[in-house]
């Protein structure tokens, strides 16, 4: 998606707390491509405005499980309420049509992790399921392409709770409640 005309670092760096502010804890790639699909802000201007937000304090970092979430401190919130309106309309557009599914879309991600890594035999993919912060299914496949190891990963956060209920009945549990006495 085409970039607006670039914004000055002051509209960045609130463009990007307004984005936080939207998405809820996100991770720090979640929160560039969130971002540059959607037409806000390009790379270098993300980092530059992020790596300012951070020493400033606006933005903190908690670990997660997998790996660093970032979130608005008080003062990073206290500076959208008081100034996203100085966010030009055509980027608070962008920011009201992409945001919320965006949302769902990271909060799968962060439930429904998924990752590949080349092997000596194809591509090795781990797709898993967490519960509360604690892994409740893992899964390794071998992939035969890249490709095909990024399609596994992109497909399984909106797939994984039909196929993780059509294991555990093809595994016997849903069989072995219907046939006990």
């Amino acid at each position: 998606m085409p970039l607006d005309a670039h914004a000055t670092e002051e509209e960045d760096k609130l463009i990007l707390l307004s984005s936080l502010s939207r998405l809820g804890g996100c991770t720090q790639e979640q929160l560039l491509r969130f971002l540059a699909e959607s037409g806000l802000m390009d790379p270098f201007q993300f980092y530059l405005a992020l790596g300012g937000l951070k020493e400033a304090g606006f933005i903190r970092e908690a670990r997660h499980m997998e790996g660093a979430l970032l979130f608005l401190t008080p003062q990073g919130r206290e500076s959208v309420e008081m100034f996203a309106s100085r966010i030009r309309a055509s980027q608070q557009e962008k920011l009201d049509t992409h945001a919320a599914e965006w949302k769902r879309r990271i909060r799968d991600e962060l439930q429904m992790p998924a990752e590949w890594k080349e092997t000596d035999n194809g591509f090795s993919v781990t797709l898993r399921a967490l519960e509360s912060g604690a892994e409740i299914f893992s899964m390794t496949l071998t992939a035969a392409t890249r490709a095909q190891a990024k399609r596994f990963c992109e497909r399984w956060p909106s797939r994984a709770p039909f196929l993780y209920q059509t294991i555990m009945e093809q595994l016997g549990e849903a069989d072995t409640e219907k046939n006990e006495p």
